[in-house]
């Protein structure tokens, strides 16, 4: 089985996608860029990374910082972004640094599941 590394500061949002893939991939948790480098720590196939980790701060952009850590570190992890903010430039940014897809938020759980079967 596959693990999935799912990274977002948003309790609620990582428990549903975490129940969601529960069923096909060994889900593995972290809210924060720190917490997401220490799960990194044990081999992951698959990670799922919201962009921004911190609401309060608008220029927070951890989960590109995370994407280029993996790419540098495990290039092999299937990486897949997503945010709510509508600002093309991460898009664009996520895309560039070696994501696989970019969705936005709110995501289709169709859409999503599809995606990341195919492309993870």
């Amino acid at each position: 089985m596959k693990k999935f590394l799912i990274v977002d500061d948003q309790v609620l949002y990582l428990k549903s996608l975490k129940a969601l893939f529960s069923k096909n991939y060994k889900v593995v948790t972290a809210s924060s860029y720190d917490e997401a480098i220490e799960q990194l720590q044990n081999p992951v196939d698959i990670a799922l990374i919201d962009i921004r980790l911190d609401e309060d701060d608008e220029n927070n952009a951890d989960g590109l910082k995370l994407l280029k850590w993996i790419q540098q570190n495990s290039p092999s992890i299937s990486c897949f972004t997503m945010s709510a903010y509508t600002d093309f430039g991460y898009t664009e940014k996520a895309l560039s640094s070696g994501a696989r897809y970019f969705f936005r938020k709110p995501i289709d759980i169709k859409t999503l599941t599809d995606i990341i079967k195919e492309k993870g």
